[in-house]
């Protein structure tokens, strides 16, 4: 027997009563349950009715349970997981070159029989509106020619100029035309500017010339190697007057055009100068160092200052003392008027 309130007065009840009324709930319950199943194929049936004297612990993952069955059964697909946001700068593509209309073209610096010749790929947009060479701030070149021992001092770019006369170094582009980035040229537009290129060398005939940069040595080593296949073929410039033939220096060298990748430092091909002009016979070194662009986070700036040092130290050799066993020849001759 049990104590029972009601409206306004109090009545005592039989256990017995009390357990019919839980049994009535309970049966309730289940045809509810029922009759939302047949409605409804998506939502799993509950296989056992929670007892009241469950502890609220066990209700609440078995709840968990259940709702996850029902989120299973609707889906069809697993949810796809959401992208996160890149802070990435979108590279940019090729430009019109009329959008630079307005900007200047950046002055070689050469002189004949200069130890190296500096080759970028074409003028930076800050180089383009001062007028001088690797002229952003965040660019490295200057200070890995001061570090590397090249000059003696840290020149500004503002003296670019002084370097053949004072340094007996070369300053100049394969294309001339400026960009804010160098992805901006297309690659038949520097491979139209190779030959072109190589008739400026084999003016100068400096005993090196340095890529600043990897994407440009590639389009260069390409163009050779295309020069070495067609040997004793005229390669044209822009003006159609270059021309060029190729030999293999050794046997070592004879297969290296298959085998090789490009790589930083000391290429696989020289550029040979036959005598001409009151000029004796003489050779170019191809060599490569990274680009010295402040965006170029592959190579840290000592790992920069390492391959101008690298230079550095063959530039004090004398030329036989450089190793050219596995050194292909490359034989440029040109013809007409000076670039």
């Amino acid at each position: 027997m049990s104590f029972k309130p009601t409206i306004g007065h109090f009545r005592f009840c039989l256990d017995s009563e009390r357990d019919t009324s839980r049994m009535t709930c309970r049966v309730l319950r289940s045809q509810k349950t029922q009759a939302t199943d047949a409605n409804t194929d998506a939502e799993p049936k509950v296989s056992e009715c929670i007892s009241d004297d469950t502890p609220a612990s066990e209700r609440k993952r078995k709840k968990r349970q259940d709702d996850s069955q029902m989120q299973g059964g609707n889906s069809t697909a697993a949810a796809s997981p959401k992208r996160r946001r890149s802070n990435k700068k979108p590279k940019r593509g090729q430009v019109d070159p009329e959008i630079y209309a307005d900007l200047h073209l950046v002055q070689d610096y050469l002189q004949e029989n200069l130890d190296a010749i500096f080759c970028g790929i074409n003028p930076g947009y800050m180089s383009a509106k001062t007028g001088h060479h690797f002229a952003n701030p965040t660019n490295h070149f200057w200070r890995c020619l001061y570090q590397s021992g090249l000059t003696s001092t840290l020149l500004p770019p503002s003296e670019d100029y002084s370097l053949p006369e004072r340094y007996n170094l070369g300053l100049t582009n394969m294309v001339d035309r400026p960009s804010a980035e160098a992805a901006e040229l297309s690659i038949s537009e520097m491979k139209a500017a190779v030959p072109a290129f190589l008739k400026k060398v084999s003016r100068y005939r400096p005993r090196f010339v340095c890529f600043v940069g990897m994407g440009i040595w590639t389009v260069m080593r390409k163009a050779l190697q295309q020069l070495q296949r067609s040997s004793g073929s005229s390669i044209t410039g822009s003006q159609g007057q270059g021309g060029g033939k190729a030999r293999k220096d050794t046997k070592g060298a004879e297969n290296g055009s298959k085998q090789e990748k490009d790589s930083l430092g000391l290429q696989s091909y020289r550029l040979v100068h036959p005598a001409e002009a009151g000029k004796p016979a003489s050779e170019t070194f191809l060599f490569v160092v990274p680009s010295t662009s402040g965006r170029v986070v592959r190579y840290q700036l000592s790992d920069k200052v390492s391959h101008f040092s690298e230079l550095r130290e063959l530039l004090q050799k004398p030329q036989a003392a450089i190793a050219t066993q596995d050194i292909l020849s490359i034989v440029v001759e040109t013809r007409g008027p000076d670039i």
